[in-house]
């Protein structure tokens, strides 16, 4: 997605307000986790705030995720907050700022591998289809949305079977 900035790093307290939609491929920057099903969208502004230049806007995209209970693949749209700086300025850069801070050279900046990594850290750490999502059977592998399945469920703790087994025992002999 590279946009023009060759008014906006010329013209002092210049800005420039965008609205871009195109398709990316997240997997050539790098992103292979995100899988676009549409446009990548960014609609905000970037100004000259010397000798910077500063993006604000929202990302939207919409990602084929993978529910983390039944495994079902689904679609998810995104909407995030988005502020990064760019300099074509070398001396600008201080080692502090090297992270924060993108370099460009000439009158293009390619804003994908931003608006990207701001998707990245906003993925949920476990997607869910759907917040009631009961997942898949332990035993079967039957998927619980679809069907109950007809496994004998006991929640034992495996390091208590002694335990249990003793329980059992001690029971059977009040009853005799």
């Amino acid at each position: 997605m590279l946009i023009n900035v060759t008014k906006v790093k010329s013209t002092a307290q210049y800005s420039e307000r965008l609205k871009l939609a195109e398709p990316v491929n997240a997997a050539d920057y790098g992103y292979p986790e995100l899988e676009l099903v549409d446009n990548l969208q960014f609609q905000g502004v970037i100004e000259n705030a010397a000798p910077f230049l500063e993006l604000h806007g929202q990302v939207i995209a919409k990602l084929q995720q993978t529910c983390s209970r039944c495994l079902a693949n689904f679609e998810q749209e995104f909407i995030v907050e988005i502020a990064e700086a760019f300099t074509n300025k070398q001396e600008a850069l201080s080692p502090d700022d090297a992270y924060e801070v993108a370099f460009f050279s000439g009158d293009e900046i390619d804003i994908a591998p931003a608006l990207l990594r701001s998707l990245l850290l906003e993925l949920p750490m476990r997607p869910l289809c759907r917040p009631d999502c009961q997942g898949l059977c332990p035993n079967c592998g039957a998927d619980l949305n679809q069907q109950p399945c007809s496994c004998k469920h006991e929640d034992i703790d495996i390091r208590l079977s002694k335990l249990q087994a003793l329980f059992k025992t001690m029971n059977n002999d009040k009853e005799v």
